[in-house]
């Protein structure tokens, strides 16, 4: 059993508890930010932090905590959870109780929880992943919010295509972003990634960053024909890491195969989470 953080104590992870009249139970209104820890260390503790605070004031909750004061209290819910080797840290604010079951009252809550990392499949890295594309946007995309309703229904579909995600596109027909992860790709040599309508990810500031000295890139919108013509795509997200896509709905991207690009960005980005500081 292990040890969460909720709402000012620390507590067995089964008797982790919120109030029912807590708006994040009644409306799903909340954020959340998802980190992992490498050799035992937050990956990007404070950019994580940072986000939280973006996506609590793009949805109108105001934190009474400092960054330095999550910081320690994720930490100290780390070191009580000794038996992990490397560890999820799902921090989450919600929206606090509210007497009419529907406006913040100013009072949110904190919760820090540390689980166990579910494995991904080396195949995803070595043969590439299919995707599927869903007409659909997120409503308040520069927040991770707690309502994902959309999302599981989009990833339920993909599951049922034989896909491990699932790609927005937008009215305007451009492929924004996954439900939970970052859309990139190769078209002409260049690396191309939106740059408006996400939510911008920790591992998709880190890729930008090991990518500028490597390729050419732009930040503009990638339009759904343009995508499927790509040379090479991949996803990126905190646990994934830099996922290749091989497939987006029916269409085969490039030759089928893992592209060179994006295993130089797999190697750069494993190089960069052995080296990393909080």
């Amino acid at each position: 059993m292990g040890t969460f953080y909720v709402d000012g104590c620390f507590v067995p992870s089964k008797k982790a508890v919120i109030p029912v009249d807590d708006l994040a139970v009644l409306r799903g209104i909340g954020v959340c930010d998802l980190m992992r820890t490498f050799q035992g260390r937050p990956y990007f503790l404070r950019a994580h932090i940072q986000r939280l605070e973006r996506s609590a004031e793009a949805i109108g909750l105001s934190l009474k905590w400092s960054r330095d004061e999550i910081e320690a209290i994720v930490l100290e819910t780390l070191k009580r959870n000794p038996k992990l080797e490397e560890a999820n840290i799902r921090i989450i604010v919600t929206g606090g109780s509210s007497p009419d079951f529907i406006t913040p009252q100013g009072s949110p809550r904190l919760l820090v929880l540390v689980t166990e990392i579910s494995p991904i499949p080396p195949e995803w890295y070595r043969n590439g992943v299919k995707v599927i594309t869903v007409n659909q946007e997120r409503e308040v995309p520069e927040a991770k919010s707690l309502s994902y309703i959309p999302a599981a229904l989009a990833l339920r579909k993909a599951k049922s295509l034989q896909a491990i995600e699932a790609l927005y596109v937008n009215k305007k027909r451009f492929v924004n972003e996954g439900t939970t992860s970052n859309l990139f790709a190769f078209i002409k040599g260049r690396l191309i990634t939106p740059k408006e309508n996400v939510l911008k990810g920790v591992t998709r500031e880190v890729i930008l960053s090991l990518a500028e000295t490597m390729f050419d890139i732009d930040l503009r919108p990638i339009p759904l024909e343009e995508l499927l013509h790509a040379d090479e795509v991949f996803i990126t997200g905190t646990n994934k890491g830099v996922v290749p896509v091989v497939q987006v709905d029916s269409t085969t991207i490039g030759d089928g195969r893992v592209g060179q690009k994006t295993r130089q960005l797999i190697q750069a980005l494993v190089k960069h989470t052995l080296n990393h500081e909080r």
